[in-house]
């Protein structure tokens, strides 16, 4: 009788590798990674496992077929095969991402080494990259490719409302006429009504003047852009004048970390030793009560040590820093700072490392496009941020007023007259 086939123990599996594989050898590991994602992958599509039995399977493996050039990784190029089915075909996500993001720093690296930005370096880079003998055609045929999807998704149509909006800018250094420059790229992320992230946007500047800030907060609008319940930013001039003037009466948070580093530099060293600590205990408040004591705190300490700078800082940015507290407590971690754009920040700056110089703008953009579209897709298809944020926002917003109507009740003055007054006195 033939015994049916048994799945295999891919922990196990993984271990045997593991002991079998010789030092400088871990590319055999990252190969059994991968393939092993596109097998999970495959099975999540058909709704069955290998060799699995199931009324409910849609189609059936039909082998595999080997991916016509490796992977090209840091660790070595990595083979990889693609599952075949009976009916239709089968890409893995995996690939289709590796695909964008390479072909820009394919385009991007030799882009940069026939504009003569590198010397040995970069032909040692071709080698260790497996890209040595890389043609100019081949680089023109990448180059066009991804500009096209990078474009298409800087132009695509925008919702109409967000819950949360945050916008920042990181600079990089750019190769132009002028020689090389220092380039703002500015980048607008957003919290969508049904509760996921997405990338909105990316745009390069000179600088982060109001006409840059403007041209991009205008062009997010034409898109289709309205209203976002809240915008979180840092606080440049430029972008909050642009702002007020693309999206008026709209609110913005001033990001309270930016903030709390801004006080630095209103005490001497000697004073931060206990301005910090009180600063601290403000910014990470988990109630309206806490907020309002730890202010209360800072500002006496300020005026019985008189340091009318810091007080006067303080009076001036009050406002700015306490627009989060009006929303549901249980959103304050993600909008009172810019750190959740902060943090994509790290990972472009990552990313741009090895190309320390672009060669031109569009290099910049391709790169940029192309990280920031891949997160734009893993985020609006991928895990929720905030669930509900609208229905939240609101629900906390009935609340505020109930609880402000029965602030007013309590503090009501006595409606009694006066001469009911006197006979109360007199008993």
């Amino acid at each position: 009788m033939t015994q049916p086939k048994r799945k295999k123990n891919e922990g196990d599996e993984l271990v045997k590798i593991i002991h079998e594989t010789m030092p400088g050898e871990l590319v055999k590991v990252l190969e059994y990674g991968i393939q092993r994602f596109i097998d999970a992958e495959l099975s999540d599509r058909l709704g069955v496992e290998p060799y699995e039995r199931s009324k409910d399977r849609n189609n059936y493996r039909n082998g595999y077929r080997q991916r016509k050039q490796p992977l090209s990784t840091a660790i070595g190029p990595v083979s990889v095969k693609i599952p075949k089915l009976r009916k239709g075909s089968f890409y893995p996500s995996v690939l289709e991402h590796y695909q964008r993001i390479d072909r820009a720093m394919i385009s991007i690296i030799t882009g940069a080494y026939f504009n003569g930005v590198s010397t040995r370096k970069m032909n040692k880079l071709f080698t260790d990259m497996g890209l040595a003998d890389i043609d100019r055609s081949l680089v023109s045929r990448c180059a066009s490719q991804i500009d096209k999807e990078v474009q298409t998704w800087r132009d695509r149509k925008l919702d109409q409302r967000y819950a949360y909006v945050w916008i920042d800018a990181i600079y990089t250094k750019v190769r132009t006429e002028r020689g090389v420059v220092s380039t703002a790229v500015l980048i607008a992320i957003a919290l969508k009504e049904d509760g996921h992230r997405d990338v909105l946007g990316m745009q390069l500047g000179n600088s982060e003047s109001h006409q840059n800030w403007k041209g991009f907060l205008q062009s997010l609008k034409a898109r289709g852009l309205e209203r976002s319940e809240l915008w979180i930013s840092d606080e440049h001039d430029g972008l909050i004048k642009a702002l007020h003037e693309c999206f008026p009466g709209q609110l913005r948070q001033r990001c309270i970390i930016h903030w709390m580093r801004n006080a630095k530099d209103k005490v001497s060293e000697t004073d931060l030793r206990w301005l910090m600590p009180r600063v601290k205990i403000l910014v990470n408040s988990s109630t309206k009560s806490m907020f309002d004591m730890a202010w209360d705190d800072l500002v006496r300490d300020a005026e019985a040590r008189g340091r009318e700078k810091l007080l006067n800082w303080q009076k001036s940015t009050y406002h700015d820093i306490v627009i989060y507290l009006d929303f549901p407590p249980s959103h304050w971690s993600k909008i009172k700072s810019t750190n959740p754009i902060e943090r994509l920040n790290q990972e472009l700056r990552r990313r741009e490392k090895c190309i320390r110089i672009f060669p031109d703008e569009k290099s910049c953009t391709r790169l940029m496009g192309a990280i920031l579209q891949g997160y734009s897709d893993d985020w609006t298809t991928g895990r929720i941020y905030l669930s509900n944020p609208i229905k939240t926002i609101r629900e906390n917003q009935v609340s505020q007023r109930t609880d402000s109507a029965l602030v007013r009740d309590v503090l009501q003055p006595c409606s009694a007259s006066s001469t009911e007054l006197q006979h109360v006195a007199k008993r």
